[in-house]
């Protein structure tokens, strides 16, 4: 059998899993391979198969991450018996996208997954005063702040960090 066809393994799983994709079908490594990249992750090959290897996530910038989210879930409504699958990965990797790129904005500049210019800028203004948050913790944040004012990611992204520490105020570094 050749090694790209074999079941994703144990790793892989986890990693989908630890990030919100939970695989409704067997995945061969293949297939994991280009959902972990697509979520922005690290992938370490048995053979060294240069167009699965390492990516990054592209250079975006907040607002253009929430259209990407937004035309994502529109697909999966509008998807049909056939696609439905591949429309549901891509919305689950548009927000993973999205969750990595505001949990970034927040990590110690060694440890983020993107730094693009603008995620080393909102660190450095205000991310520096928070610790990691969670996925999930960012996703509330993300949710209620879409669902009462539009392009508040391009306009007021200091809306971010008020709302997650109104929300999760254990998450405010003590100077």
């Amino acid at each position: 059998m050749d090694w790209q066809n074999e079941p994703a393994t144990w790793k892989q799983l986890r990693y989908l899993r630890q990030h919100g994709y939970t695989p409704d079908r067997h995945l061969t490594k293949t297939a994991a391979a280009e959902l972990i990249t697509g979520m922005g992750g690290q992938i370490a090959t048995e053979t060294p198969a240069p167009e699965i290897l390492v990516h990054q996530l592209p250079k975006l910038d907040a607002y253009l991450l929430r259209t990407t989210v937004e035309e994502a879930a529109r697909a999966v409504s509008g998807a049909t018996r056939e696609n439905i699958h591949t429309t549901e990965q891509d919305l689950a990797i548009a927000v993973s996208k999205r969750q990595t790129f505001w949990i970034d904005t927040c990590r110690d500049p060694t440890r983020m997954q993107a730094a693009c210019g603008q995620v080393l800028e909102l660190y450095r203004i205000y991310g520096c005063s928070f610790e990691a948050p969670s996925n999930r913790q960012v996703q509330e944040v993300l949710s209620a702040l879409d669902s009462v004012i539009p392009s508040w990611d391009r306009d007021h992204p200091a809306l971010f960090y008020q709302t997650l520490e109104l929300n999760y105020p254990e998450l405010a570094r003590r100077r």
